[in-house]
């Protein structure tokens, strides 16, 4: 489940979303450009999304600003 914050936070990358497609103008770049803006605010939803995760799993994910994970294997080395 998100937090308050955090639903606040999705509601904002909406608004964004809505604001920056009023932007841009309608030539034949404004579907290129959308897409490359699209990924972007995705990635913001994935951060904010993955912080359910991290709650829900905390062996296996760490919240944002939280300390790095502790004995698990990332790039073939283990995290001390």
């Amino acid at each position: 489940m998100l937090t308050d914050a955090e639903h606040t936070a999705m509601d904002l990358t909406a608004q964004l979303w809505n604001t920056l497609s009023a932007i841009a103008d309608n030539g034949p770049a404004r579907p290129g450009d959308l897409a490359e803006l699209a990924t972007h605010i995705h990635a913001i939803q994935h951060a904010i999304l993955a912080q359910a995760a991290a709650r829900a799993h905390p062996d296996r994910y760490r919240l944002m600003g939280g300390h790095p994970m502790q004995g698990v294997r990332i790039a073939g080395r283990t995290v001390p």
